[in-house]
């Protein structure tokens, strides 16, 4: 019978450090998981960011940062029209809505960059633009990419058009 208990309490106590070890670890697994998506939602919108011009090719303005209104997202042709973007759960292009993202939110900040400190709001018209887009769940954010354009690429035809 003591054996009994001696070996009971032996088993209970090794039970007990494998979960303590283990918990950690598929909670960390998750963690990493969710990182992975995020980073890739994040790397997805801004792949298709610097794939607008610079500037409307219809408007023209250079101080204007924001979404020109009445405009699907399919319809941006701009980097600035993806300012003020956010939506939960994230969708592609086309405004699908990705499955099993419920809880995500993906969003764009578009800002005219100081040309000496790319990391500063410039507040007017530089010639270069900071993108951010940001990835959360549940609202802590897991991604974040911050890509730079330049004015001159319009000029040097480094926009992909679409066939007409």
């Amino acid at each position: 019978m003591a054996e009994t208990i001696v070996s009971t309490l032996l088993v209970g106590m090794v039970l007990v450090g494998t979960i303590q070890v283990v918990g950690p670890t598929v909670r960390s697994g998750t963690v990493m998981a969710d990182k992975v998506i995020a980073s890739n939602l994040a790397r997805e919108l801004s792949d298709e960011i610097a794939t607008k011009y610079f500037t409307s090719p219809e408007t023209d303005d250079l101080e204007f940062i924001g979404e020109e209104s009445g405009k699907n997202r399919d319809k941006l042709d701009d980097i600035d029209d993806y300012h003020g973007l956010s939506n939960s759960p994230p969708e592609l292009s086309d405004e699908s809505e990705l499955k099993n993202l419920d809880a995500w939110t993906r969003s764009v900040k578009v800002s005219h960059a100081d040309l000496n400190n790319p990391s500063i709001d410039s507040g007017t018209y530089t010639g270069l633009k900071r993108v951010t887009v940001t990835v959360q769940k549940n609202g802590v954010t897991l991604a974040e990419v911050v890509s730079l354009h330049s004015h001159i690429a319009d000029q040097l035809g480094f926009v992909l058009q679409e066939d007409e």
